[in-house]
């Protein structure tokens, strides 16, 4: 749950609007007593709020509540339905799936939830039946197919299984999914090199790798451990180093690199048809996240949790999709199921501590952070999130003491430690020591020449400081031909235009940055300043105006409104004679 105001009617007789904030702190009991206190209409209202902040316990409850003062309503319980499953309840969910035979848009989702709860029961032909009723597109036909698939493989049926995934056909996507899980089935059925023949076709299909980067990525450690379990030692070697070429850093790569290297026989990435379909549906579940389909992918992941409960992919995929949704709690409460003996637990415990630091439980994050770099200290990795802790807090000379560890730990720089110097250069530049700053943005240019953000804040920070004019908006125009879409580099742009009194210029690039970025008052504020200076002053109003909606008191916009007041030009009159 996140800290945010969820308003609705409290109860349809007192007509009134209650305030509910939830939060874990005081949480359960606030919930549970003002759903308790909520009318019919309160509480459907209060749940869609609920949905539309991803408050997966809120929408629940008052969903629950208004079946409860309604139970015949089946558009309910299509609601009270979906929110079960996107908060991991799959067997109430499944409850409903099959007492309510009209659930309208999400039938689709019921076969899945039915199928999921069959194959944990290792209930095959129930598995079957359940998806009979599944039609769609590419998307669901595919779900269905595989996991139908799936089903006939827990029933001994090996060869049936892989000739139904051969008939699927359709974009590029599909024959990914269609090779890798057939090769996981045959792999699973002791077809080991018809297994290795499907991995290596999804392997080869490079062009896909921006798209199913999960998957792929999958697939390598799945030849990986076919051809190790094939005594194939070669080439399992061989795929591994083109999976590190890709990842250096993976951990599931550096740990078979270890087996490997002490002979050890590799284990299959999975043997069981539940894991099967929990690996489709969080394949499908990572690739869709990308399009922005965070509840779409949430539900997915649901099932596939259910199926796999102790899969570390599928619990690290939960707690990053909270976590982009801010929901930094329930983010946490899924990294703390990652086993003490899994290769991403310490990508567990190092992004527990930065959402520890997002949740204001700063010493907490801090103190875990020192842990773990006390326990591996060549890992670059604890370095940067502590360094940024400390950034975000402003504690700007503990990051550069951070970043300075950190330096003398990697020895000799690679081209991807730009970013540490980078961090390093911000934390410098903000402790106004710009010679150590100047040094490491430059060192960070040097081991990677187009990264548009350090080509951005060095160039800038020249132009305004008054020097190296003509270089730093070489490199800020590189920053926006590099990221165009970029509304704070734009804005970069614009502002040096500004400063060096190219006030046209500047006005091109800001309205360009504003279109990009529509309500950041910094932005707005610029361009403010940029038509006042070319005369454009009742547009310039306009865009103070705006800035100083958007804006928070902890922005300090005292001077917009004195902008606001007396115009830009007795702002500049003030500066003269403060000087």
């Amino acid at each position: 749950m996140k800290t945010k105001f969820i308003q609705f009617l409290s109860a349809s007789l007192l007509a009134s609007t209650v305030v509910f904030q939830s939060s874990y702190a005081q949480a359960n009991k606030e919930l549970v007593d003002t759903v308790n206190s909520t009318g019919l209409s309160g509480s459907f209202l209060a749940a869609q709020v609920a949905i539309d902040d991803n408050d997966d316990d809120a929408a629940v409850k008052f969903l629950e509540r208004a079946l409860a003062l309604d139970p015949d309503d089946t558009n309910l319980k299509q609601e009270l339905f979906v929110s079960l499953v996107s908060n991991g309840r799959l067997l109430d969910a499944a409850e409903i799936a099959r007492t309510t035979p009209k659930l309208g848009t999400s039938k689709n989702l019921a076969g899945y939830v039915l199928a999921s709860e069959a194959m944990r029961k290792r209930s095959w032909n129930n598995a079957i039946n359940a998806l009979k009723d599944v039609a769609g597109a590419d998307l669901d036909k595919t779900l269905r197919e595989i996991t139908h698939a799936w089903a006939l493989q827990g029933l001994g049926k090996t060869d049936e299984a892989l000739s139904r995934i051969a008939d699927l056909e359709g974009p590029e996507w599909i024959t990914v999914m269609k090779n890798y899980h057939a090769g996981l089935i045959a792999n699973a059925g002791g077809k080991q090199d018809v297994a290795a023949e499907q991995f290596q076709a999804v392997i080869d299909n490079r062009a896909v790798i921006s798209v199913l980067t999960e998957t792929y990525i999958r697939a390598v450690e799945a030849m990986v451990r076919n051809r190790s379990k094939a005594d194939d030692k070669e080439k399992a070697q061989e795929v591994l180093d083109y999976g590190l070429s890709l990842l250096p850093s993976h951990s599931p790569f550096q740990a078979i690199q270890l087996q490997l290297s002490e002979d050890k026989v590799l284990k299959p990435l999975l043997t069981t048809p539940q894991q099967g379909m929990a690996e489709l549906f969080y394949n499908i579940a990572t690739a869709i996240r990308r399009d922005g389909a965070g509840n779409f992918s949430k539900t997915y992941l649901q099932i596939s949790g259910s199926l796999a409960p102790k899969s570390d992919v599928i619990q690290i995929a939960l707690a990053e999709l909270y976590l982009q949704q801010g929901d930094y709690e329930k983010s946490n409460s899924y990294y703390e199921l990652v086993a003490e003996t899994s290769p991403f637990l310490r990508i567990a415990r190092l992004e527990k501590a930065t959402n520890l630091s997002r949740l204001e439980k700063k010493e907490e994050a801090i103190t875990e952070l020192k842990a773990l770099i006390e326990s591996n200290p060549k890992d670059l990795t604890g370095y940067l999130t502590l360094g940024n802790v400390f950034s975000r807090e402003e504690r700007y000379q503990e990051a550069a003491d951070t970043y300075d560890k950190a330096v003398t730990v990697i020895g000799e720089a690679k081209s991807f430690h730009w970013n540490l110097y980078y961090r390093r250069g911000i934390s410098y530049e903000r402790l106004k020591q710009w010679d150590k700053a100047e040094s490491s943005f430059m060192k960070s240019l040097d081991l990677s020449a187009n990264q548009p953000e350090v080509l951005n804040y060095l160039g800038y920070s020249w132009v305004d400081q008054g020097i190296n004019l003509d270089q730093g908006m070489d490199m800020i125009r590189k920053a926006v031909e590099l990221r165009p879409r970029s509304g704070f580099i734009v804005d970069s742009l614009g502002w040096a235009h500004y400063r060096l009194e190219q006030y046209e210029e500047a006005v091109r690039a800001l309205e360009k940055a504003v279109q990009l970025m529509p309500q950041d008052p910094t932005i707005n504020d610029h361009l403010g300043d940029a038509y006042w200076q070319v005369g454009r002053k009742l547009e310039a109003t306009f865009q103070w105006n705006i800035a100083l909606a958007t804006k928070t008191p902890a922005d300090n916009p005292e001077e917009i409104k004195k902008k606001l007041a007396e115009g830009l030009q007795a702002k500049v009159e003030d500066a003269a004679k403060a000087e």
